[in-house]
């Protein structure tokens, strides 16, 4: 613990002496004593604003200067606006302005002039104007119990014109209770707003809404049902309310009072929220509609579909037979919750609860276990259907066959991999009919590593775990994880973009520390595996295609007389 007073004694007599002065050769400060006050350096004695005195108390943090002074009521006492609660006041100088060379006299002098301005204990009638930047939402206090809306869903509300007014309640969450009002509008958007899940203690209440003014005041139900302009059986609901919303739109602001079980009526506080949903996304509309196919839903594929979601893609097919472990918990997106759970099932539920309106497809199973040949087949199907493929497995043998996949139907390819050991990691993109198939650009690289005399690093007996030279293991942490799916979410997001990196760089070595051939942390590799050749495409056989377009118009024909 730093104590200024006792590391810095002639700053400790050049505050002493300024307070002393002020109290000397001012009228506006009496200095009663100095003192420690709960362990802090402290000084006591009487502001003079208007004939009134104010007995105050100014501290000096242990950390002071570079933390700031305060002036506080030496007893409880709400004087102004401009106060936490009952105790520090919030004066011009502050910590989001604080200059170590500001002296405590300063501060007391800051006091001064706010109670001068606003006459707390005399007339009373101003307020000093605010300079808080912090918006009002981001500093409500515990147990404010906001009521969350769009700014778009408030101007509809205003207007008469929103449609299937809903409420969103979030139970016992850090002592606040927010409810969340959307109407059909918000939830057309794929980030539109959840659903009740009980998981979450998230629950739907009922919503009243009426065109007239917020009452000022609110005796009971029935009044309130009066005062808002319902009857009928709207009004008979809202009395009968468990756990309701009434909702006030007329022209002032919006204004809310919540029906609680136990029939009572509360005030809630109304914060409209700027509709800027997507705007951090940066994804134009024609790309947030590819879709990706994310296989390998480990800590790799798990962070970069995330990632993915969070960037504004909403359509995703994930793959993974894997089960989420609590060994996995370490890198891994999913926490304790989808513990003895398949993954893709985990992620989904959480790529869900991140933009409920996703298309989310999943495949619980890994291609290469043994199973049917004919499940292979649609599984592949749905693979081979999405914009992009991604190969997130770790598995060489999986990658060469996913990019097959990808390069028989034409899609964009890329492969991650994090490298033992967690020293690098490598992101492979392959663009059709621009880059090398992935076979010849991974025999390139293989060659490449060859001719540096590096074999690429070897695994140890656990995966992500390589040996040092002697022989101690070095596992691949979440940071080398976390990094390496970063990065291989960008290479994603610009190919869905129509901005791929370039062929020269499309292989992509991430360095994360002195090893291999990295020179240390941040020392990437961009390499050219080689432009795609023109090949020689076998004959066309057209009695071949005739034979098969006939049977296809057969069947086709016979499907529509049963349909």
């Amino acid at each position: 613990m730093k104590f200024w007073w006792l590391v810095n004694s002639a700053r400790l007599a050049a505050e002493r002496a300024a307070v002393e002065a002020i109290a000397r050769d001012e009228h506006w400060f009496a200095l009663s004593r100095w003192l420690f006050h709960e362990g802090r350096f402290s000084a006591e004695g009487d502001l003079v604003a208007h004939g009134k005195s104010y007995p105050v108390r100014l501290v000096y943090p242990d950390q002071f200067p570079e933390v700031p002074a305060w002036v506080e009521p030496r007893e409880e006492a709400k004087w102004s606006t401009h106060q936490y609660g009952k105790g520090t006041l919030c004066l011009q100088l502050r910590p989001d302005n604080w200059d170590a060379g500001a002296t405590g006299a300063n501060v007391l002098r800051s006091a001064h002039d706010l109670l001068v301005l606003e006459d707390p204990l005399g007339e009373g009638d101003r307020r000093a104007p605010s300079d808080h930047r912090v918006g009002e939402l981001q500093t409500y206090d515990r147990g404010a119990h906001p009521v969350l809306i769009g700014a778009g869903c408030a101007a509809r509300l205003h207007a008469g014109t929103a449609v299937e007014v809903k409420a969103l309640r979030w139970m016992v969450i850090d002592d606040v209770w927010p409810i969340l009002v959307h109407d059909a509008d918000d939830r057309a958007s794929p980030r539109r707003p959840p659903g009740a899940d009980l998981s979450t203690w998230r629950f739907e209440i009922p919503v009243f809404v009426s065109r007239a003014e917020m009452p000022a005041e609110i005796t009971d139900r029935a009044g309130l049902a009066r005062l808002g302009g319902f009857d009928g059986d709207q009004a008979a609901a809202l009395v009968a309310s468990e756990a309701g919303l009434a909702i006030f739109a007329g022209k002032a602001a919006v204004g809310a009072v919540h029906l609680t079980s136990e029939g009572a009526l509360h005030r809630r506080r109304v914060f409209v929220l700027h509709d800027d949903g997507g705007a951090r996304s940066a994804r134009p509309a024609e790309a947030a509609a590819k879709s990706v196919a994310v296989v390998g839903a480990g800590s790799i594929g798990s962070k970069l579909a995330e990632t993915l979601v969070r960037s504004g893609v909403n359509r995703l097919t994930l793959v993974d037979g894997d089960v989420m472990l609590p060994g996995n918990l370490e890198r891994h997106a999913l926490d304790w919750r989808d513990v003895g759970f398949r993954k893709v099932g985990g992620l989904k539920r959480r790529l869900l609860s991140i933009a409920p309106g996703a298309e989310v497809e999943t495949i619980d199973a890994n291609l290469n276990w043994q199973r049917s040949a004919k499940t292979h087949a649609w599984q592949i199907e749905e693979i081979a259907k999405c914009d992009l493929v991604v190969d997130a497995t770790g598995d060489p043998a999986t990658a060469l066959f996913l990019a097959a996949v990808a390069e028989a139907n034409k899609r964009a390819f890329v492969s991650v991999q994090v490298f033992e050991g967690g020293l690098g990691g490598l992101v492979a993109a392959c663009i059709p009919e621009r880059d090398s198939p992935f076979v010849e650009g991974r025999a390139s690289y293989l060659a490449w590593c060859a001719a540096q005399n590096a074999a690429p690093p070897e695994p140890g007996p656990r995966s992500y775990e390589m040996l040092t030279e002697d022989g101690t293991p070095v596992s691949a942490d979440d940071a080398a994880v976390a990094a390496t799916a970063a990065h291989a979410a960008r290479v994603v997001l610009d190919i869905l973009d129509g901005a791929p990196p370039p062929r020269e760089a499309a292989w992509l070595l991430l360095g994360y520390r002195k090893a291999w051939l990295f020179e240390g942390h941040g020392h990437n590799i961009r390499l050219d595996v080689g432009a795609r050749r023109e090949r020689a495409q076998p004959a066309d056989d057209p009695e071949a295609t005739a034979f098969a377009t006939a049977l296809f118009k057969e069947w086709l024909d016979a499907d529509k007389t049963v349909g």
